[in-house]
């Protein structure tokens, strides 16, 4: 009953999600506004298509992956007991690349299955004498497909807020969000370079929305200050593919983007932070073994006796 529900959650997600995009994508038709039946008819086949692919496809991937770390952990744990530091150190090595696996998984989901999913809902829909369409080639698929997949995130995080041991989660990545937001509207208020499509607030919400896809990534460098300009550095590309992609927003040079992302960091950074805390409170690091003031007998210095 529960997978039935998450399921159902979202296809609505995903129904929202390509309703919006056929606000603000100019390449993707779904039936007039006006006529509520139509498009409501529309979206319900096309997100029931698109949720289908992206629930089952990678299923066989990701309990293939999930056998794979099990068995890994399995491994790691005799090693750890009875094996060696060699064999040990391989094996946490290999969890690393799982995680990486993983990592992958989760951007091919995204960037492939997704766009796959909307364009084979989109021809069933057609197929079906329903008035949607979705125009250009690619890149008009793949975009949309990501605008699709930032609302259904963002409303999913809305539905998990009541559901007991996730509302602190829930609540920071909403608040990172929103915070994000803001700092992008000031970005489009202060900078020159920075604007975007009517209507503004929608086509900011969905480009933040789609920022917030990225992965999360941390870095630690012995260097003050290198590792978080790093990640604006890679911040700042993804934020200028989702402008090449989109169309959404228009950002002309290198400045422009570099202060957009400057300010979506600053405003956002507060949660970061909160969410650092969190988490270190969530895995205390293990305590330090007691200050032993004696030496242990095989340690004991030696006089030698005259």
């Amino acid at each position: 009953m529960k997978a039935t529900g998450r399921v159902i959650s979202r296809w609505v997600c995903a129904g929202v999600g390509i309703w919006v995009a056929a606000e603000v994508v100019d390449r993707l038709r779904v039936a007039p506004a006006a006529a509520v039946v139509e498009r409501m008819s529309a979206v319900a086949v096309v997100a029931a298509v698109l949720t289908a692919v992206v629930v089952l496809v990678p299923v066989p991937l990701r309990r293939l992956l999930g056998r794979v770390v099990a068995a890994n952990q399995r491994r790691l744990a005799e090693e750890f007991d009875h094996g060696s530091d060699a064999r040990f150190m391989a094996l946490i090595g290999r969890q690393f690349g799982y995680v990486g696996l993983g990592l992958l998984l989760s951007v091919f989901v995204t960037a492939v299955v997704g766009p796959v999913g909307l364009w084979a809902g989109i021809e069933l829909a057609a197929g079906l004498g329903l008035d949607v369409e979705l125009g250009g080639g690619a890149k008009e698929v793949v975009a949309a497909a990501l605008v699709v997949a930032a609302v259904e995130r963002v409303l999913l995080l809305v539905l998990i807020v009541p559901v007991k041991g996730r509302t602190a989660a829930a609540l920071r990545a909403l608040a990172g969000y929103l915070a994000c937001l803001g700092g992008l509207a000031l970005a489009v208020a202060w900078l020159d370079g920075v604007t975007a499509d009517a209507p503004h607030w929608l086509t900011l919400a969905v480009v933040v929305a789609v920022f917030q896809l990225r992965p999360a990534l941390t870095l630690t460098l012995p260097v003050p200050g290198i590792a978080s300009l790093v990640l604006v550095c890679a911040n700042a590309l993804v934020l200028w593919l989702i402008a090449w992609l989109t169309g959404l927003v228009d950002i002309t040079g290198f400045w422009p983007l570099a202060g957009a992302v400057a300010l979506m960091w600053v405003t956002e950074w507060p949660i970061r932070l909160l969410s650092a805390v969190a988490e270190a409170r969530r895995n205390p690091p293990a305590p330090l073994p007691p200050h032993d003031p004696f030496w242990p007998d095989s340690q004991m210095p030696h006089t030698p006796l005259y």
